[in-house]
């Protein structure tokens, strides 16, 4: 009975060993296996939410834009984790931990690279103007004096002007609106039956209604043609009921449905109809003003994931790319701001013709801040300066890292005819050595500085191809109504340039990505081919030749809007 109790307790202690080993196996694997799943799945998840977040934002910034909303603040919150902590429990000896949770950085102009824009066109130089005319007739003053004295003597005088493409005409109307089913009486009021029942007094408060008369300041908004003016576009009422005998002021120039382009103190006081048509000429400008070019700053993210690849989104100019640091992958998630579009003529019908559109907006991020960690953070962003077809730039080209001649302000000439027959855009990567928009010290790039600066031209060369592919499916689908429209697929031309990296001499950037935009833009091919490396110095010269040989036929022009615009970011921590 002895020896059977042992082998019995003997079994009983074996069997528990087993168990024990088995639940460590069952453990291992756990942590082995499942954990690092559970972490990937989540840092995936996590990456797709910080690439839709930054979707939302260039919507919102977009939409800042496109409804010239000036110094109106959106919010939006990141998660910089993958919102997960780090849970930890035991069970006997064997302790068992959830995966531990990512974080990531949050970054403004961490990535502050440069945009040269350089345009030849039809422009006049602002500052070469002779002194402001006294305001035509027909043009309010800035801040429009209303008097209301009665019905007919309430809007200013002059009561009607011209801007550009529209007429606008200020008036008094009289609006009638339903009172609460007739339970407070006006004097002189109208009334408006709900049925045919009740003729007379006395009136049921469930079958009649008064309408009360309210007088608005109104501007109406017509088409600015012959005969004069032309089809109604809208209205928009300017002060609600007002009170006659009252003074009222209104700020038409600051009107963002009167004005759409305000910020500029040139459209405050100056109209197209201040400048003679006669008074631009063909022009070429870069809007390089001191010795390096405006920087575009940059909006970015950086993951620091434990269990899955890496990945860094940026966004400039409008365009989103991702790039994955462990194996240099990279993607263009958004093309930059950049389109090519040819627009119908109509008032060439019945044979119109199909000029070419060339649209960019050059956004420019402002302020600078770091956050990092796993918890969340708001950005405010804010639209603080939109100038349309104004530049700020020397006549005189200059090379990187050189003095320029003085700038000045230039406003290209607007509407729907061709304007400008040359761009080139020469997007320069962050250079460590450049400490101020005048300032560069002397000294040889490190390899991990050069390769950094590499990868980001390549990039953004791959988004002005992705701009080019998408512009020539557009013109293909356009080439049925015209053949011609075919042609402008050669009207553009991208490369990337590498100059002598190993060199301190500042008079030429180490590496760019250059976009050319021109009826001859194919012919620099052979001074600058794709990947332009050795001949850098022909291809500078080849460019600025470029620009200036203006093509005698007018057709051979394109239309040109380029917008420039400055947005600021702010972040601040939310964590709760």
């Amino acid at each position: 009975m002895v020896g059977c109790t042992k082998e019995r307790g003997l079994s009983e202690v074996i069997g528990f060993l087993m168990i024990v080993s088995l639940l460590t196996i069952l453990f291992s694997m756990y942590l082995l296996y499942v954990v690092p799943i559970q972490g990937r799945d989540a840092e995936i998840s996590h990456m797709k939410y910080i690439t839709q977040e930054f979707i939302g934002l260039k919507a919102d910034i977009d939409g800042l834009i496109i409804n010239n909303k000036i110094n109106m603040p959106i919010a939006r919150s990141f998660e910089l984790g993958t919102l997960s902590s780090v849970g930890m429990g035991s069970l006997s000896i064997m302790p068992v931990n959830s995966f531990v949770e990512a974080s990531g950085v949050l970054m403004v102009n961490e990535q502050n690279d440069f945009l040269s824009v350089n345009v030849s066109g039809d422009m006049v130089n602002l500052s070469d103007l002779p002194p402001i005319k006294p305001a035509l007739p027909e043009l309010p003053p800035k801040v429009l004096e209303i008097k209301c004295n009665d019905q007919g003597e309430c809007q200013s005088t002059p009561g009607h002007f011209n801007l550009s493409e529209r007429f606008y005409n200020i008036t008094v109307k009289k609006t009638f609106f339903l009172t609460d089913n007739g339970r407070v009486t006006y004097p002189g009021t109208a009334h408006f039956y709900l049925n045919n029942t009740t003729s007379n007094p006395p009136y049921n408060d469930s079958t009649v209604m008064y309408l009360k008369e309210r007088s608005d300041l109104v501007l109406e908004i017509f088409q600015n043609s012959t005969p004069h003016p032309g089809g109604f576009i809208s209205e928009k009422t300017l002060i609600e009921n007002i009170t006659f005998g009252k003074n009222y002021t209104y700020n038409l120039f600051k009107d963002n449905d009167i004005i759409p382009n305000n910020t500029s103190d040139y459209y405050e006081i100056n109209t197209d109809e201040f400048i003679e048509s006669d008074a631009y000429s063909p022009h070429t400008v870069t809007t390089k003003v001191e010795k390096f070019p405006p920087r575009i700053g940059s909006f970015q993210y950086e993951s620091n994931n434990r269990y899955w690849v890496n990945q860094n989104l940026l966004y400039e100019m409008g365009g989103l790319f991702l790039n994955q640091p462990a194996d240099g992958g990279s993607s263009i998630m958004l093309i930059p701001s950049i389109a090519l579009t040819p627009v119908q003529n109509v008032s060439r019908d019945p044979n119109p013709e199909y000029p070419l559109r060339v649209s960019i907006h050059n956004i420019r991020i402002t302020d600078t801040e770091d956050i990092s960690g796993s918890v969340s953070a708001q950005i405010f962003c804010k639209l603080d300066k939109i100038n349309q077809n104004i530049f700020n730039s020397t006549q005189t080209a200059s090379d990187y890292g050189s003095s320029p001649t003085s700038a000045s302000l230039w406003k290209m000439r607007e509407g729907e005819t061709q304007n400008a027959y040359a761009i080139w855009l020469q997007f320069i990567p962050d250079d460590p050595r450049v400490t101020s928009s005048s300032t560069r010290t002397s000294r040889v790039l490190t390899t991990e500085e050069k390769e950094l600066m590499s990868d980001t031209v390549k990039i953004w060369k791959r988004g002005f191809d992705q701009v080019k592919t998408i512009t020539n499916k557009t013109l293909s689908d356009n080439s049925r109504k015209n053949p011609e429209i075919g042609e402008y697929t050669n009207w553009y031309y991208s490369f990337f340039m590498e100059t002598n990296s190993g060199s301190t001499d500042p008079m030429f950037p180490p590496y760019s990505a250059n976009l050319v935009i021109g009826k001859n833009a194919p012919n620099i091919k052979d001074s600058c081919p794709s990947e332009t490396t050795t001949t850098a110095e022909a291809c500078k010269k080849e460019l600025y030749e470029f620009m200036l040989a203006k093509p005698a036929d007018k057709s051979d022009w394109f239309i040109l809007d380029y917008m420039d615009s400055e947005v600021s970011l702010v972040m601040q921590s939310g964590a709760l």
